[in-house]
């Protein structure tokens, strides 16, 4: 029912809005959220904290598209404008408003469009369950998957322990000399970095 989640945790509110919402709904419910908390700035702080502090980039992704989507009169627009000059949230808010055709190639400097580049390749590790998965989705790329992986490596992206994650997997997948050594020294289809849902 629309309201039961007045006094959800924030994590927990885009979460449901993000799975379970029509956009009306998520609309009507997150602004009854926001009035609970009382003081609007403090309250978006608090959507996009839980933002930021989501590991999994898949999810963090979902829950600002809620904001993209459910706060009203272009203020989802105008809060991930503002968060491009997030170091930690800009790739998620430039990917939401490219996707949403909110920000036009033209209207991103090269370093963003390396961060999107990087998110994208980040999030289709995740979604590939990493290993074997990522690996196979990168091979099948061929060259074109090797210049975007050496792109995104060359971003300011955040997520340093995802690049090295990427860098270890595009190795692998792609055949360069660095990946056969260490393929032979590792098991195959291990990721060195542990997934946390």
């Amino acid at each position: 029912m629309v309201g039961e989640l007045a006094q959800a945790p924030a994590a927990g509110l885009l979460g449901v809005l993000a799975e379970d919402y029509d956009p009306d709904a998520a609309r009507t419910e997150l602004a009854d959220w926001i009035m609970a908390r009382g003081e609007r700035e403090g309250a978006l702080r608090q959507l996009t904290d839980a933002v930021r502090t989501m590991t999994f980039r898949t999810r963090a992704q979902a829950m600002l598209d809620v904001l993209l989507a459910a706060l009203p009169d272009g203020e989802g627009e105008g809060l991930l404008r503002t968060l491009r000059r997030d170091t930690q949230l800009a790739p998620l808010a430039l990917n939401a408003l490219a996707h949403r055709e909110l920000l036009s190639p033209g209207d991103m400097t090269d370093a963003e469009h390396l961060l999107v580049l990087a998110e994208n390749l980040l999030q289709l590790v995740e979604l590939a369950g990493g290993g074997d998965g990522a690996e196979e989705a990168l091979h099948a790329q061929g060259s074109q998957a090797r210049d975007a992986v050496a792109a995104a490596l060359d971003s300011a992206h955040p997520d340093r322990a995802g690049l090295d994650e990427l860098r270890q997997l595009a190795a692998r997948a792609l055949g360069t000399h660095g990946a056969r050594a260490r393929k032979a020294r590792r098991p195959s289809g291990k990721s060195g970095r542990k997934r946390r849902r």
